[in-house]
């Protein structure tokens, strides 16, 4: 297709549409007058002088001011690299350009445009024949020219192309009849689909916000020191297993230095004592002397205990006594404290609350802690369950010892879980708490507990649909 106003030109920028000169007329003709059409060679096409832009690689905008449709005669271009060029048409404001290829004539003074399109010389033709006549090309004209199209392609059904697919039909009777199977077999699966859902909706009650639940303490520091976690702190522990100890540098240097004491102390008691008991010794042979220096009533008093003169046997007596008994206090004092020290050091040990393991360690080893600060999370060794929230108004509906299948989202597929209903109490749902109806316990009877902290994540979202088992019901009320 050529659009009109649009000519197609070849190498040398002739029209090769247009028609041959017809041989020249014998020199005398009689009869009349014969007439000749001959279309304008491109020479003599009028040159138009107005702004026709071409834009360099660089950047550079030259204007040229004399051009025709065949090409741009300006020495503005003179001397210039066109390659790469782009020309852009002013059309009342804007701009409409395109890549260009500008080859220079034989007589340098024309450069020819090489290889546009049908839509860029519709574009260009419709410049140029508005500059002809003195008329602004108008928005429409313009588009029009934009979107003209380039080849027109036939859709419509050849007689052959008819006859080839006329051949390969089947029979009419024949695919009515697969028509009809076709149409049923659709039907059914729709229906069915649909009413597996709707089955689904009646058969299941799904609970909502079905978390993974599993019974949790957590452990607090009894006392300010440094954390030091028990190495096989991680396994399962059972109640009264030590997990973790609070350091303190204080109290261990108090127990050491109270053991010191002890040891000390023991040893002046026994020294005490083995002195006493040498002294104890010679009490015959001093009463001798004594009976032999002094009369009745002074060997009464050494009897009695009493000093007769300061240094004797009873006064040194004394001294070793209460010196021994000094010992005594000292060491009751010492043991008093060690013990206290002692106690308070069997207070900063963590124990395991019950049978179970260490879930969750929220402090680090060597980290200084307060009193109450929570080191670890412990959670018993009971299976985890799965427990989820039901509206009141099916209160009447669920009962302990009802089916129920938890699915678990995976990466590539899902899994399902029979689960079983193990309890059902009222409640407040924790996410709603202006909202009051039942919370569902699921349990997975056919999981271990190992195997039920290996696949259900803590506090992981699940899916938990309760069964009705309606049908086995109808089956068992019509017998």
């Amino acid at each position: 297709m050529n659009p009109a106003g649009i000519q197609k030109h070849d190498a040398d920028g002739r029209n090769p549409g247009a028609t041959a000169p017809m041989p020249a007329d014998p020199p005398h003709v009689e009869g009349g007058m014969r007439i000749m059409h001959e279309r304008p060679a491109p020479e003599t096409e009028p040159h138009i002088i107005a702004p026709l832009i071409v834009v360099l690689p660089d950047g550079s905008r030259l204007t040229a001011r004399l051009w025709s449709l065949r090409g741009i005669r300006d020495s503005v271009l003179s001397g210039r690299d066109l390659t790469g060029a782009r020309l852009e048409i002013p059309f009342q404001g804007i701009e409409v350009g395109f890549p260009v290829s500008l080859v220079p004539a034989a007589d340098g003074n024309l450069w020819t445009f090489e290889g546009l399109s049908g839509r860029q010389r519709e574009a260009l033709g419709l410049f140029y024949r508005n500059l002809l006549i003195g008329k602004m090309a108008a928005t429409d004209e313009v588009i029009t020219a934009l979107d003209t199209p380039v080849d027109l392609i036939p859709m419509g059904e050849t007689g052959a192309e008819k006859a080839a697919g006329l051949a390969k039909a089947k029979p009419r009777t024949l695919r009515a009849i697969f028509n009809v199977v076709w149409y049923v077999a659709l039907f059914c699966v729709v229906i069915g689909f649909l009413g597996y859902f709707v089955w689904g909706r009646i058969e299941g009650m799904t609970l909502s916000h079905a978390r993974v639940y599993s019974e949790r303490f957590d452990l607090k520091a009894p006392r300010e020191g440094y954390l030091q976690f028990d190495g096989e702190s991680q396994g399962v522990k059972g109640e009264g297993t030590v997990l973790a100890v609070i350091v303190d540098p204080e109290i261990e240097a108090g127990i050491e230095d109270g053991e010191r004491r002890l040891t000390v102390l023991e040893a002046r008691i026994a020294e005490g004592r083995e002195r006493l008991a040498l002294h104890l010794a010679m009490r015959e042979s001093v009463r001798e002397s004594v009976e032999r220096l002094y009369s009745e009533a002074g060997v009464a008093r050494f009897d009695a205990g009493i000093p007769i003169r300061p240094g004797d046997f009873n006064d040194q007596r004394t001294d070793l006594e209460q010196e021994l008994r000094g010992f005594e206090d000292d060491l009751d004092v010492a043991k008093a404290d060690l013990r206290r020290l002692r106690q308070m050091w069997t207070s900063m040990r963590i124990t395991a609350p019950t049978a179970g393991h260490v879930a969750e360690r929220v402090a680090v080893e060597g980290q200084y802690v307060r009193v109450g600060d929570v080191v670890a999370v412990y959670e018993t060794d009971a299976p985890r369950v799965v427990r989820g929230w039901l509206d009141d108004r099916l209160a009447g509906s669920v009962v302990p010892g009802m089916e129920a299948e938890i699915r678990l989202a995976g990466d590539s597929e899902d899994h399902f879980v029979t689960g079983e209903v193990v309890g059902v109490e009222a409640s407040f749902n924790p996410e709603l708490p202006d909202a009051y109806g039942i919370v569902v316990t699921v349990a997975a009877p056919e999981l271990s507990a190992d195997e039920t902290w290996a696949r259900f994540d803590f506090n992981r979202p699940v899916e938990v649909v309760v069964k009705r088992a309606l049908l086995g019901r109808w089956l068992e009320g019509s017998r």
